[in-house]
């Protein structure tokens, strides 16, 4: 009985391992197919290469194009055809979309609001040129040295998207605030958005340090200060995101952000995220 499993054992071990090295074989001889496959087309290119220098012709680049095109294609049918079924299914879904409701059209009107373009957006350039506030954070006078006043809360998260809770332009409520904002391009100005954090994401469920009342001023490129208006943030739990019309008939590139009041918070006052919106 002993002798049987012995055997057993054997020719299952043997088995296994025929199998991995069967497994290892074909593996190697399938890429030394796909190296001598490479070479032979490298070999194409080189020949085709010196056949155009050789003989003196002008597009070489519009036949190794051809070439290069016809090698990818070759390579990826596969990815080709599965882009097309994709693109396919998906205008399928669109057509059988049908007619919209009121409410889907408006949330179509601000996803198109959503994807244009933020002039004050901080990867596009925009910058902060000065502000007017009282920190969140202690400050010491090596701290008013160094310009790290607000380094707890700094107002250059209000020009990024990400909206995480604690990620704001954050200070204190001892009279109103003022953020300068450079536009990354002069523009004519027509939208403005302000954001901020759901109520569920607050690690507290308190959401009354949103800005309330706020007034936005443009400069010009002599300094003239002229104001776009008074504008109030509704806070509203259902609709995190707020836009304004704002238009201006001449071309602006800085804007002043005056902070005015808040929702009901004692101590401070938040600003998670600005964006401005217009032509070129």
């Amino acid at each position: 009985m002993n002798r049987f499993r012995i055997c057993v054992c054997y020719v299952i071990t043997t088995l296994l391992i025929s199998i991995f090295v069967y497994s290892l074989i074909s593996n190697n001889i399938q890429n030394a197919r796909e190296l001598k496959r490479l070479r032979e087309e490298m070999d194409e290119i080189a020949h085709l290469v010196l056949h155009n220098s050789v003989s003196g012709h002008r597009d070489t680049s519009n036949h190794l194009s051809e070439l290069v095109d016809t090698m990818i294609k070759k390579r990826l049918s596969g990815i080709w055809e599965d882009l097309f079924n994709l693109k396919k299914s998906l205008k399928i879904k669109q057509d059988a979309k049908g007619m919209e409701s009121p409410e889907d059209v408006e949330n179509s009107a601000m996803a198109a609001i959503v994807e244009r373009v933020n002039f004050a957006s901080d990867e596009l350039g925009a910058k902060i040129l000065s502000i007017s506030a009282e920190p969140i954070c202690p400050t010491s006078f090596l701290k008013s040295c160094l310009g790290m006043e607000f380094s707890c809360n700094p107002p250059i998260n209000m020009l990024r998207s990400t909206m995480k809770p604690g990620n704001c332009f954050g200070f204190r409520n001892t009279g109103s605030a003022e953020v300068t904002v450079q536009l990354s391009h002069e523009i004519l100005l027509d939208q403005i958005l302000l954001e901020h954090i759901p109520r569920h994401q607050s690690p507290t469920g308190d959401t009354t340090s949103a800005p309330k009342d706020f007034e936005i001023i443009a400069i010009y490129g002599d300094l003239h200060e002229f104001s776009l208006g008074k504008y109030r943030f509704h806070n509203d739990p259902k609709r995190t995101s707020q836009y304004f019309t704002v238009l201006t008939s001449d071309r602006v590139g800085i804007l002043k952000f005056r902070f005015q009041t808040n929702h009901g918070h004692p101590s401070y006052t938040c600003v998670y995220r600005i964006a401005v919106y217009g032509r070129l």
